[in-house]
Formats: C-alpha cells, sequence, structure tokens
C-alpha cells in the first residue's frame, strides 16, 4: 500500500472479512481507514463504513496504553474504557458516514516489535450490533 508520512496505511482488503449474511439480508459493510502519526505520542486516525452508513460510535482499542483519545472535529465524545481503550459516541445526532479522532500514546511507536496497533470496532446507525473490528497499523 501506500506510506505517508512513517504511516503504514491498512488496505480495505486487509480488514476483517465479515460473515456471509443468510439468503434475503445484507452483508455488513466493510469498514477501512488509515492513521498517521502528527507529531511525538500524537496518532491521528479516520474511517469510513461506507456513504450510506452513519457511524454513531465506536470502540477504540490499542495494542499499549493509550493516555487520551479524543476527536478534533467535536463530532464525537470519548470516555475510556480501560487503560488500553476508549468509547466514543456520536454527540450530536447524524455524525456522517466517517469517525475520527487523535490518541496520545507513550513514544517511542516504532521501536522493533512494538509498533502501536489500533483497532476499531465502529457503531453503525445506532444499531447495537456492529461490524466486525477492523485494524488500523501506525505509525509505522
Amino acid at each position: 500500500m501506500v506510506v505517508v508520512l512513517g504511516v503504514l496505511l491498512v488496505p480495505a482488503s486487509s480488514a476483517l472479512p465479515h460473515k456471509v449474511a443468510p439468503v434475503g439480508k445484507a452483508s455488513a459493510p466493510l469498514c477501512h481507514g488509515r492513521a498517521r502519526r502528527l507529531r511525538p505520542g500524537r496518532v491521528s486516525f479516520s474511517f469510513s463504513c461506507g456513504e450510506s452508513e452513519d457511524v454513531t460510535g465506536f470502540v477504540v482499542r490499542a495494542n499499549r496504553t493509550l493516555h487520551s483519545v479524543y476527536d478534533p472535529s467535536y463530532a464525537f465524545g470519548c470516555e475510556r474504557s480501560t487503560s488500553r481503550s476508549f468509547d466514543c459516541g456520536d454527540i450530536h445526532s447524524g455524525a456522517g458516514s466517517e469517525g475520527s479522532g487523535v490518541a496520545l500514546v507513550s513514544e517511542p511507536l516504532c521501536h522493533r516489535g512494538a509498533h502501536l496497533v489500533l483497532r476499531v470496532t465502529p457503531t453503525l446507525n445506532f444499531e447495537e450490533q456492529s461490524p466486525t473490528p477492523f485494524t488500523l497499523k501506525g505509525p509505522c
């Protein structure tokens, strides 16, 4: 794929596959996104699950401690769930077809064997059942 500003972008095809839907039911959308390093200790991420889907929340998990997660567009409010995860919900109805945030995490982000990995589980259209989580590798 493409490397931008030291960030490994994960192609949509690398997202985890969805289960095959029974006949007569629509399949879940395939979500994809990207992550990039803004400056030391700050990683921005964004994702989409299709033009016809409204992202109404998401959970972001990391393979290391997240100090905080916030959405600079103010569409989502994020609260700590565990030391390595944040639950972000739509502040106002209808945030749109994309989700985004900035994660604050300790450096180094890219030393051998310890690359930061973000795993996102979106909520679409205020539904309780979310699509399969997908992984954003970054920022290395």
